[in-house]
């Protein structure tokens, strides 16, 4: 949109015409003129006989007849077309230089018409114009003030007329010159939009048609719904499965009606928590593990996902349910389970004996030369050492299936803590490390499972930090949370491992090349046990730094 002040046309692109204009704002004007005339002669008639409301009420009259005129046909804008409003304002004016502060007084917010008019005529020399006609209405006030003339209360009311009758007509020009540059804008805009969404039409029936001709290809259910839960599309992998179409049902009302079993592959999920009800609803659901069949029948795995589709501008558009059959990975999934299981229940009893025999021998050292005393001591730690890895492997077994039961009871987390920084001692004084415990927390956790939380938390900065460095403990609580801080100064984590830290048997980079002893489930452990708590486990790490690990755990489940 153009606009010009010095040119004769001020805008090239006029909103609405300026006859059509003129005589809407006039023609209000002119009426909100009328009906306080009348209120006037109701209550004051003497004041419409004094000549000044005459000569104001001529004033709206001429303003009045203005877009009568044929020259107001022009489509454009006219610098003369100012003349209009200006009437309007000196007819008012006129009329308060008799009776200013009296029943006329509220008679000068009407003047927002034709201060909208100067807005709409998009020129900055306009509005320049009009500043001076809106002063002039409150010049009277302004004198009146001056002199002293008025009561207390009737010049504090003429003070705040003229502070904020300026104002108020000036942000309804302005007001007014904003809009009609936008909106005017906004025809052209649309215009131009009319054809884009012909050549948008062809273009989306194109890449429909693409669309379901992939959906129709991949090896995974889709199923796309409205964002009020009404079908779009299935692809076939579902509209054509022997499943939900049995007994000629409908896919989609079958799909709805599917009941999925939790990992324990007995409890069923509740309507409201099934994947396609999460879906419905616009929920974002990432391989969410659930099984479908009866217990004790052929059962199938599926892998589920779901999330809202929204366009760049935040248009949500549709909701996307994605399921997948992961049977056969689950299924291998179990027998790895059920073989490391087995192998650690192998291995527990020969070591629960050894290890008996150890302590045995321990107990009679004094008995023994310095090297055999030496060789028992190599014995019983690498006895604990793999005590420690059948322990890991048995409970990375079990959380497999089922989350970790937990048995909450007042504990000491301190305490806790200091003993699983003795159960490192050895290992730790061996490499150089100091390890230091500090804090006070008591709180509602189970005490086991926290060992085993503090314990593989403070092997791991052992093994990673060398000689020379430092592990630290703190553990805090509030009333709500209970807090436990694991930090060395230990070799660091490079970002991109990072993410993966918490999964089974997933070891860094670094680790393996470095040989560092372990099997990646000391944090996997970690994590499942402090979401079996309902809470949270945060790390920071960089290389060459440390890391820091930061445990928060709810004092109620």
């Amino acid at each position: 949109m153009t606009a010009t002040t010095d040119a004769p046309t001020l805008d090239d692109r006029p909103l609405v015409s300026p006859r059509y204009t003129a005589r809407l704002l006039q023609g209000t004007f002119a009426l909100l003129f009328l009906l306080a005339t009348l209120v006037v002669v109701a209550l004051e008639p003497a004041t419409v006989t004094n000549p000044f409301y005459a000569g104001g009420a001529a004033l709206v009259l001429v303003a009045t007849a203005f877009p009568l005129l044929p020259a107001f046909r022009n489509v454009r804008y006219r610098p003369w077309m100012i003349a209009m409003p200006l009437l309007d304002f000196a007819a008012i004016l006129l009329i308060r230089l008799e009776g200013t502060g009296g029943i006329t007084n509220p008679m000068v917010m009407i003047l927002t018409m034709p201060a909208v008019w100067v807005g709409l005529v998009k020129s900055r020399r306009a509005l320049a114009m009009l500043m001076p006609a809106v002063l002039a209405v409150v010049v009277p006030d302004a004198l009146l003030v001056a002199r002293g003339a008025l009561s207390e209360s009737t010049a504090d009311r003429a003070v705040m007329l003229i502070a904020t009758f300026p104002i108020v007509m000036m942000f309804a020009a302005g007001a007014a010159y904003a809009m009609s540059s936008i909106l005017a804008g906004r025809q052209m805009e649309l215009a131009d939009e009319q054809r884009r969404r012909a050549e948008a039409a062809a273009d989306a029936e194109r890449a429909r048609n693409l669309l379901h001709a992939v959906l129709d290809t991949i090896p995974v259910g889709v199923v796309v719904m409205s964002p009020t839960g009404e079908r779009i599309l299935m692809n076939r992998r579902l509209r054509e499965s022997p499943e939900l179409m049995a007994d000629g049902a409908d896919p989609w009302d079958a799909i709805q009606e599917v009941r999925a079993l939790m990992v324990d592959r007995v409890t069923r999920i509740e309507e409201e928590q099934s994947a396609f009800q999460h879906a419905a609803r616009g929920e974002t659901v990432t391989d969410r593990l659930v099984w479908v069949g009866l217990p004790g029948q052929q059962q199938h795995a599926l892998s589920v996902s779901t999330g809202p589709v929204h366009t760049d501008a935040g248009e949500h558009l549709a909701n996307v349910l994605v399921v997948s059959d992961v049977t056969d990975f689950m299924h291998a999934l179990e027998a790895k389970d059920a073989f490391i299981g087995t192998i650690s229940h192998e291995l527990r009893t020969p070591l629960t004996t050894l290890s008996g025999f150890v302590e045995l021998l321990i107990e009679r050292e004094h008995e023994f030369r310095d090297d055999v005393r030496s060789w028992l001591k190599v014995i019983d730690r690498n006895v604990r050492r793999q005590h420690m890895l059948v322990r890991d492997l048995l409970a990375a077994a079990a959380t497999r299936n089922a989350p970790i039961v937990i048995d909450r009871q007042p504990s000491d987390l301190a305490a806790i803590a200091h003993e699983a920084a003795l159960a490192v001692r050895s290992e730790a004084e061996q490499k150089g490390v100091a390890v230091a415990v500090s804090g006070e927390a008591t709180g509602n956790v189970d005490p086991l499972r926290m060992a085993q939380v503090v314990e593989n938390l403070l092997t791991n900065a052992v093994r990673y930090t060398p000689a020379g460095g430092s592990v630290s403990v703190s553990v805090g609580g509030d009333a709500d949370h209970l807090h436990l801080v694991v930090s060395d100064t230990g070799v660091g984590i490079a970002p991109e491992d990072q993410e993966r830290l918490f999964e089974q048997f997933f070891r860094a980079a670094d680790a393996r090349a470095s040989a560092i002893r372990g099997i990646g489930l000391g944090l996997a452990i970690v994590k499942a046990i402090v979401d079996a708590h309902g809470g949270e486990v945060a790390l920071e790490s960089e290389p060459g730094r440390g890391t820091t690990v930061t445990v928060r755990i709810p004092q109620s489940a």
